[in-house]
């Protein structure tokens, strides 16, 4: 078939041949680039509202957590919530978290109220939290507390670090 064309017809149909090939070749770097773009994680840059009920009380459950331990004055159970970075910042060893944690006379919960997410990475979360001590079987506010979870979700791990007020901005755009 393709000897019974002339030499003009079979440039046409080798230009054709080329450009279908140009065209395909594009196509796949375009579909390969856009694939890659998916596979990444995305990263928040400023901290957003959690409307997810299933997060929040994720969270809400770290902390309270934290606050059965201090109550319960499991001060190693509190050291391993702690994060490294507050834990150094702070000064707390094993020896001293006694005397560096603040502590109440009374058994104590976290009342959450505003929580703020950011993405990190790839498994990695921050959440800033807003919310209040309160004594457990009574009516007793003592203060506001502020607190960024670090949560790892590839190693089922979290962090705390108590933070102040300034950090967390109040809202959720800082």
């Amino acid at each position: 078939m393709l000897d019974k064309l002339n030499e003009d017809q079979r440039k046409v149909l080798l230009i054709w041949a080329f450009l279908g090939l140009f065209i395909f070749v594009g196509l796949l770097f375009f579909a390969n680039k856009k694939i890659q773009e998916m596979k990444k994680d995305p990263v928040d840059k400023t901290y957003i509202k959690v409307e997810d009920y299933s997060r929040y009380y994720t969270v809400s459950n770290i902390l309270e957590k934290y606050y059965t331990a201090l109550s319960n004055r499991n001060y190693s159970a509190v050291y391993n919530m702690l994060s490294d970075e507050y834990k150094k910042d702070n000064g707390i060893n094993e020896q001293n978290i006694q005397t560096k944690i603040k502590t109440y006379d009374v058994r104590t919960t976290y009342q959450g109220g505003l929580m703020c997410r950011k993405r990190l990475g790839k498994g990695h979360t921050s959440f800033y939290v807003s919310g209040t001590v309160m004594a457990s079987n009574q009516y007793k506010v003592f203060e506001d507390i502020y607190y960024e979870v670090l949560l790892d979700e590839n190693n089922m791990s979290f962090s705390i670090t108590e933070i102040d007020a300034s950090t967390f901005g109040g809202a959720c755009n800082v």
